[in-house]
């Protein structure tokens, strides 16, 4: 048995991918078989007797196409994702175009115009001619769609939107164009339908697409060039096994374990914690944390596809195809409503021609109930309450790139938060100078008040070194002149003030000085002179002021807030004391990060760091705060501009109103119908006034969805 992937093309919808799986499960030769909607591709495990063709044939005869995912395909692949997603564009736009007229005109009647120029837009052969390329050409993947959907005997939205307008566009034709009952154009609904539908798969492929941008920014934040004993090597060369030298500055190429030297590395990409981390003999370093002070020799332990940020972009591919895919309220409604209305009309012509024993009356009376009964407002119920609500989240600073999360918001019963950038502002502050003792050098403890002399200390020596504590000083006033200044790899920083030495570092380097210090679970910084402690100095993560009380919003919502950290359980402890966390997580990589999110159904996740895209990409609904990584705000469903914690709220009160225009839509398109099916199925209805009332309900949902981008959003 071997495993094999391949990109599938033309899938639209939960239905291609049943039909899909269905077809790759038809042979025994196929033991498994994964399609994955979100990243176009189906994973196969198969007999090896059974060559790629074959497969590809089983996909193609169910009615889809299919590329081997490999490197000798990679620019057919792109190619042919360029081609789709200019074709999808395309469309969009070529449909608005044509659309355009037609709505203005529509408007205009409504408004009572009837200038020249509104009389000439309704023109039956005018909009015949605009409306027939929407319909068939850019609309043909709708009847496309519905054939599938059918053959798997269900109806989702494309059967939906391909009934609606077919019978928009027909009625016109045969009411207006060929009887000429000017009042009884209708073009205009099916091209708004097929248009609005069109922008929300743009959407969606621009929310696919920047997924696919994330994972190609963490595979290009890797070195390409590996230092050997040998010289320098591009990183495909590298094996495992091979010896590699990082020089301080640089990041780790591959996942490798030291053999000799001690540095401070930065992996603030795996545990999003700013605090370097020192590593020295047989200590794993990990591909894309940075080198900060010191070299090292190390031999390589995984080669680079199993090194870590492969890792990481597989996990990533897997999580976004793990999202859950929501039955669209569109879906399930016309799976119920498509089927009764079609009963409705073979019932009515069948009874209207026993009775009158009149064919033409009682297909009159059977096109008038699928006119009035036509879903066009249906249709359009969804897409233009999404579009009116991405367009109020923006306006508060939310950018929502996958229209789902609107939907999917309701469901949320669990908020994932990350700690640093997301809970905290990423920086430390100093919260404690605990004096052990007063420099011997009378010139440095009586420069000023023996505290102030202890921190012009200290920020003398920090204000030479990279640490993020050192920076977190942000030291004001006049420092000591040093000489004889030093980074000691790992441990801190040395120099002189008229001869004297003085050492500002962690408790590895107070060891080396003989120096006894008192024990901590705090995040410190150690002062001293060569024989003696002078003082500690004791950091805390900065929380943002709204952290508490948006946590405290969310839990009044019913909602449980938890912290998942890569930092330490003391920390994290007292974070989570600050804002009242339900429940903490520490010590995580990115991969246990995405593990405890995707086990937690109708989660959200919410973060900043790179460490975090999996996490992001694998929830229910991924937040990101734009003050943080581009990979994570484009592995998310939402980014929060600013990085406002409290936008949260303001995201679930979005969501809230949207699907309660959705809803109100709902019972707009259904009035009509429960009014006018029985009027119609009784004669009392011609389809003249049907086409009419049809307009009326599709003007009534597009109005009303307009009526959002007013509300007010606390």
């Amino acid at each position: 048995m071997r495993s094999q992937t391949f990109v599938i093309t033309g899938m639209t919808c939960a239905n291609c991918v049943n039909t899909v799986a269905k077809a790759l499960h038809s042979t025994d030769k196929i033991s498994e078989a994964t399609v994955n909607l979100a990243t176009e591709k189906a994973k196969v495990v198969v007999d090896d007797q059974m060559s790629d063709e074959e497969i590809i044939a089983l996909v193609e005869q169910a009615g889809y196409g299919a590329i081997v995912n490999d490197k000798a395909h990679q620019e057919r692949i792109a190619r042919q994702a360029h081609r789709h997603s200019r074709f999808l564009r395309w469309s969009f736009w070529a449909s608005l175009i044509l659309t355009l007229p037609l709505v203005v005109a529509m408007f205009a009647s409504v408004l009572g115009l009837h200038a020249s120029w509104v009389m000439f837009l309704h023109q039956p052969i005018l909009q015949l001619i605009l409306a027939t390329p929407v319909q068939f050409v850019i609309g043909w993947r709708f009847y496309r769609g519905a054939f599938h959907a059918l053959r798997n005997k269900s109806a989702n939205m494309d059967v939906l939107v391909a009934l609606g307008t077919t019978v928009a566009y027909f009625s016109s034709l045969i009411l207006s164009v060929m009887m000429g009952e000017a009042n009884a154009l209708n073009f205009e609904s099916s091209m708004v339908i097929i248009t609005l539908v069109l922008m929300g798969k743009v959407l969606e492929h621009n929310a696919k697409e920047k997924t696919t941008q994330a994972i190609t920014g963490l595979m290009s934040s890797r070195a390409s060039v590996v230092h050997t004993p040998d010289g320098d090597q591009a990183i495909e060369e590298i094996q495992m096994g091979d010896v590699i030298r990082i020089l301080p500055g640089e990041k780790v190429p591959l996942d490798a374990m030291i053999l000799s030297g001690k540095a401070s590395f930065d992996e603030s990409i795996l545990t999003g914690e700013a605090l370097p981390v020192v590593k020295a003999d047989d200590a794993v370093i990990f591909e894309g944390t940075i080198n900060l002070d010191g070299e090292v020799k190390a031999v390589v332990v995984h080669d680079l596809e199993g090194s870590t940020i492969s890792r990481m972009v597989e996990m990533m591919s897997e999580a976004q195809g793990s999202k859950p895919n929501i039955q669209k309220l569109a879906d399930q409604i016309s799976g119920i409503f498509v089927p009764i209305v079609l009963v409705i009309a073979l019932l009515t012509f069948g009874i209207t021609w026993w009775y009158t024993g009149l064919l033409l009356t009682a297909l009159m009376h059977a096109v008038a109930v699928l006119v009035i009964a036509c879903p066009c407002a249906l249709g359009l119920a969804t897409p233009t309450a999404i579009i009116s609500g991405t367009g109020l989240a923006a306006k508060n600073g939310l950018l929502i790139k996958n229209a789902n999360a609107l939907e999917l918001a309701g469901t949320i019963n669990t908020i994932f938060l990350d700690k640093t950038g997301t809970i905290t502002t990423g920086e430390f502050e100093l919260t404690d100078l605990k004096m052990i003792a007063q420099p011997t050098d009378s010139a440095v403890s009586e420069a000023t008040a023996p505290q102030a002399a202890l921190l012009k200390l200290l920020a003398s020596l920090e204000a030479h070194s990279n640490h993020p504590l050192a920076k977190s000083l942000a030291y004001k006033g006049e420092l000591f002149e040093l000489t004889e200044l030093s980074e000691l790899a790992g441990r801190g920083i040395t120099g002189k003030i008229n001869g004297k030495s003085y050492f500002a570092g962690n408790d590895k380097l107070m060891k080396e000085l003989n120096l006894t210090v008192p024990e901590t679970e705090d995040t410190v910084i150690y002062l001293a002179e060569s024989h003696q402690l002078l003082a500690v100095a004791t950091f805390n993560s900065k929380v943002k002021a709204e952290s508490a009380q948006t946590i405290k919003t969310l839990q009044g919502q019913g909602l449980k807030a938890i912290m998942l950290t890569g930092d330490n359980r003391n920390s994290a402890r007292k974070i989570q004391e600050l804002v009242q966390l339900d429940e903490i997580y520490t010590d995580l990589s990115p991969e246990e990060k995405a593990t405890i999110v995707q086990k937690t159904p109708r989660a959200m996740m919410v973060g900043d760091g790179i460490n975090d895209a999996i996490a992001l990409a694998g929830a229910t609904i991924g937040l990101a705060m734009a003050t943080g990584s581009d990979i994570a705000m484009e592995a998310g469903d939402v980014t929060v501009v600013g990085g406002q914690l409290h936008k949260i709220t303001t995201f679930f009160e979005v969501s809230r109103k949207t699907m309660r225009k959705i809803k109100q839509n709902y019972f707009w398109a259904f009035i009509y119908n429960l009014i006018g099916i029985p009027l119609a199925a009784l004669g009392l209805l011609n389809p003249m006034l049907a086409a009419a009332a049809m307009s009326l309900s599709s003007v009534s949902v597009i109005l009303n969805s307009l009526l959002l981008t007013k509300s007010k959003v606390k």
